[in-house]
């Protein structure tokens, strides 16, 4: 997964932060014009505010997001929580209003009860494609009834394709997308993986599941 903080100076929610950035890769800018910059030219699954932000107040940037059609559940974080605040954030367009203080087990409880509610406004959680079952809310990969064992990258790349089963996914976008934004990745990093991906495949299905769009990217085939 993928996710974007907007926070200036100290982030006293580090702790919190912490935990919860175990599970994915994190971008992080302090003002409110590079978050609408990188809403907009980057696929995030959660965008977390908090009340230090450079530029307009978390609450502007939080309506200017939905004004833009950003869709990207977002949480807002603050050491200060009142009745009153939380009531106009979320009516302003947040998914969850949290104090800064919580618990990780309080925060991954509110991110659950947004995606059950993702969910049920989909048909169903499972992404079908040559003969694999892909369960989003399990992030587990089938073949029939048989488990596909993969690493955390390769569930993550597996999932970036499945969601855009069809198109062709330039290797910028995929290597954007799933690893850290700063991090250093050798320029075999994403073949290496997508190959890895390719002999797991081969073992239940002789179809070609990933094929390469030379110069222009990968694609998997629905």
């Amino acid at each position: 997964m993928r996710f974007l903080l907007v926070n200036y100076g100290s982030i006293g929610e580090q702790t919190l932060l912490n935990e919860i950035r175990k599970n994915g890769v994190w971008d992080v800018v302090e003002g409110s014009d590079d978050c609408l910059y990188m809403a907009e030219c980057n696929e995030y699954d959660w965008l977390f505010l908090t009340n230090t932000i450079k530029g307009r107040p978390a609450l502007d940037l939080c309506r200017e997001l939905r004004a833009n059609g950003v869709e990207v559940p977002i949480v807002y974080l603050t050491p200060y929580p009142t009745s009153e605040e939380k009531v106009i954030f979320l009516n302003s367009g947040a998914d969850i209003y949290l104090s800064s203080s919580a618990g990780i087990d309080e925060l991954h409880a509110e991110l659950m009860v947004v995606l059950r509610r993702v969910s049920a406004a989909k048909p169903d959680d499972t992404v079908q494609f040559k003969g694999f079952n892909l369960n989003l809310t399990r992030r587990l990969l089938f073949y029939g009834e048989q488990g596909v064992p993969l690493s955390k990258k390769e569930y993550d790349l597996v999932e970036h394709f499945s969601l855009n089963a069809g198109k062709v996914l330039t290797s910028e976008l995929l290597l954007e997308h799933n690893w850290e934004s700063g991090v250093e990745t050798y320029s075999n990093t994403l073949v290496v993986h997508i190959r890895n991906l390719r002999v797991k495949f081969k073992k239940y299905t002789a179809e070609e599941v990933i094929e390469t769009k030379r110069g222009r990217g990968y694609i998997l085939l629905a």
